[in-house]
């Protein structure tokens, strides 16, 4: 047999450093993951648009807003791109109530409990879950629960671009996904509780068991449906340069449940203490 060349080694060696260099650099679904988990924790400020596209009974609430969020202490300043509608919250301050600027009738700035029946009329989320946090909490929790769930549960799509920028598009599939029977055991059991405990919907309890609110005590011995898990599908657009989930589409047993996407993303740059005040040029509180 004759001997290789020289060069010809060269060749051989170099596409077997390549191969491996290829085979060491590639993202698992775990690698990627875990990441976004990291990423998450380390945001401090967001600038950003938010287009939220949400099941209300039998339709669907489309709405975008622009935001500024500090997530430490916690402070949002939200804008209805549509409406114009205006809403300043600082966590713990003002008896923890929001700033409205309804943009029309009645014409005054309202104070509303986040979590009261205004301000959730009509919304799966609140003014308090703006960012990353909360999606963060129901992803790591439902990936817990299966220990073979990057691989048996998670698979990664085609890549794809979102608002101009390369992202992973990883989807998330828990095909037992039903709803079960649960029995209220203790007073005091809220459907905000309930879904607080088992990283679920409340949304998605209230409608399913027609409960008149999330703050509702229910009576012990009480059977209501709870689903098994947050979703039966979800997808992910995972940007490539900061691992953010910047696209989060959520289905259940009926289709299309929510779905949030983020643009014109500004990461952890400072905003200013002012920004977060009614009186802020350009506010119109």
């Amino acid at each position: 047999m004759r001997k290789l060349s020289s060069y010809k080694k060269r060749l051989v060696i170099t596409g077997v450093l390549l191969c491996y260099i290829g085979i060491a650099g590639a993202q698992t679904n775990e690698d990627i993951f875990k990441k976004m988990f990291v990423a998450i924790k380390g945001v401090k400020t967001l600038r950003t648009n938010i287009t939220s596209r949400e099941r209300i009974i039998d339709h669907i609430n489309h709405t975008s807003f622009a935001v500024k969020l500090n997530t430490s202490p916690y402070k949002a300043y939200s804008k209805d791109l549509d409406k114009g509608v205006e809403v300043l919250y600082l966590q713990g301050k003002n008896e923890n109530d929001a700033t409205i600027n309804p943009n029309g009738f009645p014409y005054v700035n309202l104070h509303l409990d986040p979590l009261g029946k205004i301000m959730r009329k009509d919304q799966h989320q609140t003014i308090g879950r703006l960012g990353f946090d909360y999606i963060s909490n129901i992803l790591n929790h439902s990936i817990s629960k299966y220990p073979d769930a990057y691989t048996k549960n998670i698979k990664r799509d085609a890549d794809t671009v979102w608002d101009g920028v390369a992202c992973y598009k990883m989807e998330i599939s828990f095909p037992a996904y039903a709803n079960t029977v649960y029995t209220v055991k203790e007073a005091g059991e809220t459907v905000e509780k309930l879904a607080a405990k088992f990283y679920l919907s409340e949304y998605q309890i209230l409608t399913l068991n027609n409960i008149s609110w999330y703050d509702d005590e229910l009576k012990i011995g009480k059977q209501i449906l709870l689903p098994n898990a947050y979703a039966k599908s979800t997808i992910l657009f995972i940007r490539k340069d900061n691992s953010l989930p910047v696209v989060v589409r959520i289905s259940d047993d009926k289709g299309f449940f929510e779905s949030y996407a983020y643009s014109k993303l500004q990461l952890n740059s400072t905003i200013p203490d002012a920004e977060f005040t009614e009186n802020y040029p350009g506010y119109h509180f």
